[in-house]
């Protein structure tokens, strides 16, 4: 990351921050097989700054410590999304695409830690943590990726 600044630390911090208040505002909704992390829509901001991926791989791990699951979702959860975030920011000139992967990501290795941990099928685990994460980022982040690449000025402020 070149020409890594104080206004990315900044940035990284309010966006870890940011994500950790999500989880624990939702938390009803952040954990278990059945999931709607809301705090996932704010990894659209990599298809615009990938900068701010340190603060929203810490924001996860924090948020994770907790889960149910505790230190082991922090660290399966927070592998989960960093592999997301990664091919987020390679694929983020598809922005279609780019989206899928924290479904994926978060579907298969999260997925196969609940199963592990309740004794309960992958594949029921599998898909709804799936859905989950593919209803935040399509529903709720498709539409507000598409706002923000309107609004420039509101953009380069927030990232």
């Amino acid at each position: 990351m070149k020409n890594f600044n104080v206004k990315d630390l900044t940035i990284n911090a309010i966006y870890g921050s940011i994500y950790f208040v999500f989880v624990l505002i939702f938390s009803f909704l952040s954990f278990e097989a059945i999931q709607f992390r809301v705090a996932e829509v704010l990894l659209i901001f990599v298809l615009f700054n990938p900068k701010i991926a340190p603060g929203l791989i810490l924001g996860t791990f924090l948020a994770n410590l907790t889960s149910p699951f505790g230190i082991v979702d922090a660290l399966v959860g927070t592998l989960a999304s960093l592999i997301a975030i990664i091919l987020m920011i390679i694929t983020r000139k598809i922005p279609l695409l780019a989206m899928l992967f924290p479904a994926l990501s978060n579907g298969i290795i999260v997925g196969i830690m609940i199963s592990y941990l309740s004794k309960t099928p992958f594949l029921v685990n599998f898909g709804l943590v799936f859905l989950g994460e593919f209803v935040v980022m399509y529903i709720l982040g498709l539409p507000l990726y598409y706002y923000f690449k309107k609004n420039k000025d509101l953009l380069e402020i927030i990232t």
